[in-house]
Parts: structure tokens; C-alpha cells; sequence
């Protein structure tokens, strides 16, 4: 489970983030960077029980750098503020959309769906959406659905894409240029020995969405 301590350390990085503190804390860091990747170990594990699709995933191709990357950033902080852990096949440098954990105290949450995906990727998913659009409104308009995640988001294109009638029943989706949803989480849940049963709970929710759309970008 995540302790209290990975909490406390991300908080402390907010507020001091910088290379001499790092390194003067640098064996905390790995005791909380440990917790978060046997955390993740276990709920991939869980995860491949409940969605097939996923081959085994190595941690190190799940989760992200604490590193940030500050070439092109006006924000020159060295370091992350969040662990993040992302499930699917492939891992992180798939394109495949999968379920997405994200912990830093007062803002953690899970999603999933696709966001901002490459040209090709889009129009695929829109062509299939234009074909298959009662399913994903019987998708997102479940109870359980509308209950954990609201609706679909991603901002829009003012116009449908050219290449669909602008009549189209799907045509408010269609304008989409991502399609995510996301769940909130307490920081009482992200600590909670039954955090892991509460990700999953929501995943097996998320997953007709995700299937969708994987069979849509495949």
C-alpha cells in the first residue's frame, strides 16, 4: 500500500524542489520510489486478471522518470511532484490505451482513454466512432460509468472533421481531439490498505471504453 511517507516526501518536493535537496534525501527518495513500484508490481498483476490484453509488464516500463525534462519548460524545477503508473500492452511507449494512476497529495486521480493522440491515430478512432457510435454512447452512458468518471472529455474542434456529413449523430464526438475520462481520488483512499481493490473497481469500469478504442486504433 502507499504510505503516508510517500506522501510526506512528494509534498516536500513541492516545496523545496531542487538538486542539493535530492541529493541529501536521495535514500528516502528510493524508500518512496520502492513503495510506489511493489504498489504498481501488484496491481499490474491484478490488472492482467482483469483485462487479457495485457502481457506482462515490467515495472520499469510502467511508471515514469522522477526526472523532469526541462529543455523546452519555463519551469526549470529539476523533479516531478507525482509517481505515475500507466498499464497496458506495451507499457509506457505503446501507443495502446490502458489505465492510468496518478498519486501526489491533493490531486490524485486515475484515467483513461486517449489523449491528444497523432493524426493517423485520431482519424481512425473517428472513423470507427462513425460507424460504431451506439456502442460508445451505450459505453458512456452506463450508470456505473456516468456515476465514476461523468462524461467523456477532450476539447473540440469548432467544425466535424470534412470528411463526415455534418449531420452526423456522432457529430459532437467526432469534433473531439481526445477522448479521456478521469476519477478523482481522496487522499484517504490513496492510503487505504484497500487503495489496490479501489483501482481495480474503476479500471473494470473503464474497460469497455478502453476496448473500444483499442479496437478502434488497431
Amino acid at each position: 500500500m502507499i504510505t503516508p511517507v510517500t506522501f510526506a516526501f512528494l509534498k516536500a518536493v513541492k516545496e523545496n524542489n531542487n538538486v542539493q535537496r535530492m541529493h541529501s534525501n536521495k535514500d528516502l527518495y528510493l524508500m518512496v520510489r520502492d513503495n510506489f513500484r511493489e504498489f504498481g508490481t501488484k496491481l499490474i498483476e491484478e490488472t492482467r486478471k482483469l483485462d487479457k490484453s495485457i502481457w506482462p509488464l515490467a515495472i520499469k516500463d510502467a511508471t515514469f522518470r522522477f526526472n523532469k525534462d526541462i529543455r523546452f519548460s519555463k519551469d526549470k524545477s529539476p523533479y516531478k511532484t507525482n509517481f505515475g503508473l500507466i498499464i497496458c500492452d506495451g507499457g509506457k511507449h505503446s501507443d495502446t490505451v490502458g489505465y492510468y494512476v496518478d498519486i501526489w497529495p491533493g490531486q490524485s486521480f486515475i484515467w483513461g482513454g486517449l489523449y491528444l493522440p497523432p493524426r493517423a491515430t485520431a482519424d481512425r478512432v473517428r472513423n470507427y466512432m462513425a460507424k460504431n457510435y451506439k456502442q460508445l454512447e451505450k459505453i458512456i452512458n452506463a450508470p456505473a460509468f456516468k456515476k465514476t468518471f461523468g462524461s467523456l472529455m477532450g476539447d473540440k474542434y469548432v467544425k466535424v472533421p470534412k470528411q463526415f456529413d455534418v449531420q452526423h449523430k456522432a457529430g459532437e464526438r467526432l469534433k473531439m481531439k481526445s477522448r479521456y475520462i478521469g476519477h478523482d481520488l481522496k487522499d484517504k483512499e490513496v492510503l487505504s490498505k484497500d487503495f489496490e481493490k479501489k483501482c481495480l473497481e474503476i479500471f473494470k469500469i473503464m474497460k469497455p471504453l478502453n476496448d473500444f478504442l483499442n479496437e478502434a486504433i488497431s
